[in-house]
C-alpha cells in the first residue's frame, strides 16, 4: 500500500482552491489531497475528521484567520507542517506566522507547479514519517489526476490502454449526491459510506461493474460507474437503493444520474449540462430525491412567460380576481419546467405579492394586517425548498387578499372614490367645500361620513398625505427652496405649511432637510 504525504488545502475562494487541486497531479508526486476547507474553523474540524501531515492555507479568511490557524494547529497538532500562501501586503500576518511555526510561504500572485511542488518536497523531507520516500516522479499520471482534470474541463491526453484496463467496460453512469449543507466532516464521512455502499451493493446485482469516486465539489459527492451497455436498470437500481438507505438513516440529501455516455471526455459535459442542470432545478420537479438526468432534459419545454403589463393593468384597474387569477395559474404552471431559475422565481413572486399589498393599501383596502405578515411571507417563499410549498403559500395568501377586499371592512366605495379623489389632487388648493360639491354631497355630512368610515378626519387625511409628499421632496430635491415644496403640496401659505410640518413631523422643514 502506497504511502501519501495527506495536504488539506485552506483558502476562503473556491477557484484558488481548485487552481491549487489542478495545478499538480499530486498522487503521482507523492501528496494526496485529503480535503479542503473556506475557512480557519472549518479547517480545524477537518484536522480532527483527516488527519492531514500538511496544511496549505491563506491568510486572510473569514470565521477564523489563516494567522490563527496556524497559532492553534501548532499548539494542538505540533507535528503537522504548515505552508502559508500569502498576497503582497500580508507581509505582517506572514512574519506572525513564522513565529509560531510555519514551514514555509508562496505568494498566490507567483504561484506555479514547479514553485509549489519544490517547497512541498522540501517542506516535507524535514519531517520524520517521510525521509525514508523517494518524492522522483517515475509513476505517470494518475487516473485520479486525470478523472479530476477532465471533470473539470481540462483537456487531457490519456493513455488509452490504461484506461481501458481500468475502466474496461462500453459505457460510464455519473451519479452525484448533493448533500445540500454539510460541513466539511460530515461530508467526508458521507463521500467514504456511499462509495462503500455502492461497492457493496454491485456484488449483488446480475452484471458487477465498477465504482470510482472522484472529487467532490461543494456538497456534491461524485461517484463514476462504469458498465455494459445493458446494465443501466443495474445503475438504477443501485441509485434507488443508495436512496432508500439515506432515508432509512435519517440522511437528507438528493441523487441524481446521468443517462449513459461512452467517452470518458465528455465527463465534464455530462456533470454541467445534466447532472448540474436537474439538481438546480429540483425545486420545480416533482417531489422526490431520485433524478433521472437523461428524462428531465430531454423533456424539457419553455412555458408562457408571465404577461407582467397585463398583471400591473388589472392591480391599477382594481380587478383584483383577474390579477389573482392570473398569477395562481402561471404559478401552478411551473412544476417540472426547466426553463426558470429558482432565485429569479422567489424573487419575482415576492415582487408580485409585494405590488398586491401596495395596490390594496393605494385603493384604501384594510390590507395592514397583510402588510404586517409581508416580510413574513417572503421569509417563507425564500426558505421554500420546493414549488409545493410556494404554492401553498401562494393560496394562503391570495385568500387574505380576496378577504381584505370582499369584506372592506373599514371602507365603502365611495369613500375608497373620495380618498383617491384626494391622493390624486392633493397638490391643488382643495377645501371641503369643493371635495362635497364634487361628490354631489353637504359640506357637514361628507365630514360626518368622511370620520366614520375612515381613521382620520378630512383635514387630517389631507394634511398627512401632502406632508408625506413634502417629506420626499426636502430628501431628494435639494436644489428646490422650501416654499416651492409648499406650494408643489397645496399650500399657498407658507407659515402654515411650516406650522403643519412640525405639527405631524416634530421639527421645522428647514431641520428635517438637514438631517
Amino acid at each position: 500500500m502506497e504511502t501519501y504525504c495527506k495536504v488539506l488545502i485552506v483558502d476562503d475562494e473556491m477557484l484558488v482552491r481548485q487552481g491549487i487541486r489542478h495545478l499538480l497531479d499530486w498522487e503521482s508526486e507523492g501528496f494526496q489531497i485529503v480535503g479542503e476547507a473556506s475557512n480557519g474553523m472549518d479547517a480545524l474540524e477537518m484536522v480532527k475528521q483527516l488527519e492531514p501531515n500538511l496544511i496549505l492555507t491563506d491568510i486572510v479568511m473569514p470565521v477564523m484567520s489563516g494567522e490563527e490557524l496556524v497559532r492553534v494547529v501548532k499548539v494542538l497538532y505540533p507535528e503537522i507542517e504548515i505552508v502559508v500562501l500569502s498576497s503582497y501586503g500580508e507581509f505582517e500576518y506572514v512574519r506572525s506566522t513564522f513565529q509560531n511555526g510555519v514551514a514555509d510561504y508562496l505568494l498566490k500572485p507567483k504561484l506555479e507547479a514547479n514553485t509549489l511542488l519544490a517547497v512541498l518536497k522540501k517542506t516535507v523531507q524535514e519531517m520524520p514519517a517521510f525521509r525514508h520516500m523517494d518524492f522522483t516522479n517515475e509513476k505517470g499520471q494518475s487516473v485520479d489526476y486525470v478523472l479530476d482534470k477532465l471533470i473539470s474541463g481540462y483537456a487531457m491526453e490519456m493513455d488509452a490502454a490504461e484506461m481501458s484496463a481500468y475502466f474496461p467496460s462500453p459505457a460510464f453512469v455519473l451519479l452525484v449526491a448533493d448533500m445540500q449543507e454539510s460541513s466539511p466532516a460530515s461530508l467526508k464521512r458521507n463521500e467514504e459510506w456511499i462509495e462503500a455502499f455502492l461497492k457493496g451493493l454491485v456484488q449483488e446485482v446480475k452484471r458487477p461493474f465498477i465504482i470510482h469516486r472522484l472529487s467532490h465539489q461543494e456538497s456534491h459527492i461524485r461517484i463514476l460507474l462504469n458498465t455494459e451497455d445493458e446494465g443501466r436498470m443495474d445503475a438504477i437500481h443501485v441509485a434507488e437503493q443508495l436512496v432508500d438507505s439515506g432515508v432509512r438513516g435519517g440522511i437528507s440529501f438528493y441523487v441524481a444520474l446521468s443517462k449513459n455516455f461512452s467517452k470518458i471526455e465528455d465527463l465534464h459535459d455530462v456533470y454541467t449540462h445534466d447532472i448540474l442542470k436537474v439538481l438546480d432545478h429540483r425545486f420545480f420537479l416533482s417531489d422526490q430525491q431520485l433524478f433521472f438526468a437523461d428524462e428531465l432534459v430531454e423533456d424539457e419545454g419553455n412555458g408562457d412567460p408571465f404577461d407582467s403589463e397585463a398583471f400591473t393593468a388589472e392591480l391599477n384597474h382594481q380587478e383584483f380576481h383577474l390579477a389573482f387569477q392570473r398569477l395562481s395559474h402561471y404559478v401552478d404552471t411551473m412544476p417540472d419546467r426547466l426553463d426558470t431559475d429558482m432565485f429569479e422565481f422567489k424573487s419575482f413572486l415576492g415582487h408580485s405579492l409585494f405590488n398586491i399589498i401596495v395596490s390594496l393599501l393605494h385603493f384604501h383596502y384594510e390590507a395592514k394586517t397583510l402588510d404586517e405578515a409581508k416580510y413574513e411571507y417572503f421569509r417563507a417563499i425564500h426558505e421554500a425548498r420546493h414549488i409545493g410549498e410556494v404554492r401553498s403559500l401562494l393560496a394562503k395568501f391570495l385568500n387574505e387578499a380576496t378577504d381584505c377586499i370582499t369584506g372592506n371592512k373599514t371602507s365603502s366605495p365611495s369613500i375608497q372614490k373620495i380618498l383617491l379623489y384626494l391622493d390624486e389632487h392633493f397638490t391643488e388648493p382643495l377645501t371641503l367645500t369643493e371635495v362635497a360639491k364634487q361628490f354631489h354631497f353637504n359640506p357637514s355630512y361628507l365630514s360626518n361620513y368622511f370620520t366614520i368610515h375612515n381613521k382620520e378626519g378630512f383635514n387630517e387625511y389631507l394634511n398627512r398625505i401632502r406632508i408625506e409628499r413634502a417629506c420626499e421632496l426636502l430628501r431628494d430635491s435639494a436644489h428646490m427652496s422650501i416654499s416651492e415644496i409648499s406650494a408643489l403640496v397645496g399650500y399657498s401659505d407658507h407659515s402654515y405649511f411650516t406650522k403643519v410640518f412640525r405639527k405631524l413631523m416634530g421639527t421645522s422643514p428647514s431641520h428635517y432637510r438637514k438631517k
